[in-house]
């Protein structure tokens, strides 16, 4: 039995983002690489930064299934031990969640010769645009057109659904404050319904999640970062192995396909909307007060507090027991739940009639 600690003491960091960096760091170390037996696939993939959150995993597993694609391991969503330890064999590193796992990803990318491209299972759009990039990085026809299929079987049913539910969601406005990448992903699905995004943030983001990779070169090490070891990773004499020739990288990219790239949050903002980081229960009240946005996605600490506003709240960290929320058959449990929560009357209700009505003054008579 492979038994090794994490150097978490104190639950470190200014946010959970250390302790993911931290896990990722003892996983790679311990566990990634240790079996070289994994699954036999012609396109072999992980699946990076995917948690099942409302069984999403196992909408994603159907989906590649179905097209030819096979997934190593998943980190960590639906995850076995036996699925890191043969990660390394995978062609491809695929990452949902940048902010708490884009670390494995550039560690295997360097020891192993694995690249990594940013891909977004949330939403029916963003779900096609995720299989054509893996068709694409594999470069086989037959692959392509197994995709193709498969988007042209689901697509028809979730145009249908959002149909019917857009008359009463669109222009309709949401609010998501979520920890991770869930506030970005997100609302490309309200979008797909007519609905917009006014204000979003992270609880743990940094600000590469907001403004894009682009802007690491130009980051400052905090005093907080410094107190998570650094790992020196190096290619492996026996495991590396590129899994692309530059050549052919440089014609994927050509192609469109961006490689260790993320554009963060603030590019699909539309203008007019609000970006606020690691929002405050006081900054949430004002908000609520100012915009009456029609949903707001977050938490369960924040759920009832935003509810006795008269808002409804859609958790995302746990989907309120609902779901699953990823991939073609997600967006469309997303639509009608959005649907139901957005155009119940008895958000109305919350006051009592002597709460709304004007004070009726009266005088009391002794007979």
């Amino acid at each position: 039995i492979n038994i090794f600690a994490f150097s978490c003491e104190g639950y470190k960091g200014v946010s959970q983002s250390a302790g993911h960096h931290i896990a990722n760091n003892g996983v790679f170390t311990h566990v990634v690489g240790t079996d070289d037996n994994g699954k036999k696939g012609k396109f072999k993939i992980n699946m990076l930064g995917e948690y099942n959150i409302g069984g999403d995993a196992f909408e994603i597993e159907r989906l590649l299934e179905e097209c030819g694609i096979t997934m190593v391991a998943s980190f960590s969503g639906n995850a076995t031990y036996d699925q890191f330890a043969t990660a390394h064999t995978a062609d491809l590193n695929c990452i949902m969640c940048h902010r708490s796992i884009n670390y494995m990803a550039e560690m295997m990318q360097t020891k192993y010769g694995i690249p990594w491209i940013k891909v977004n299972f949330i939403g029916a759009s963003a779900t096609a645009k995720s299989l054509r990039k893996i068709a694409q990085y594999f470069d086989d026809e037959e692959l392509k057109a197994k995709v193709e299929e498969v988007i042209a079987r689901e697509m028809p049913e979730v145009q249908k659904v959002s149909a019917e539910v857009k008359p009463h969601t669109e222009g309709k406005t949401a609010m998501l404050f979520v920890g991770g990448s869930r506030a970005h992903h997100y609302q490309e699905l309200f979008e797909e319904i007519g609905m917009k995004a006014v204000a979003a943030g992270y609880e743990f983001g940094h600000r590469d999640d907001y403004e894009g990779r682009e802007v690491l070169p130009f980051i400052k090490i905090d005093a907080d970062s410094r107190n998570i070891e650094e790992l020196d990773v190096h290619p492996d004499a026996v495991a590396f192995k590129p899994r692309k020739t530059e050549e052919q990288l440089a014609n994927l990219k050509a192609g469109g396909l961006s490689f260790s790239e993320y554009e963060g949050m603030m590019r699909q903002m539309q203008d007019g909307s609000l970006t606020i980081d690691d929002i405050s229960h006081y900054e949430t009240e004002v908000l609520l007060e100012t915009y009456k946005p029609d949903i707001f996605c977050a938490g369960i600490k924040e759920k009832y507090a935003v509810q006795k506003s008269g808002v409804p709240l859609k958790q995302l960290h746990s989907y309120d027991y609902g779901g699953p929320y990823a991939g073609f058959k997600g967006a469309i449990n997303f639509y009608k739940d959005i649907d139901r929560m957005t155009s119940n009357p008895i958000w109305g209700y919350l006051k009592a009639p002597w709460q709304k009505g004007p004070e009726v003054p009266a005088v009391y008579v002794a007979a």
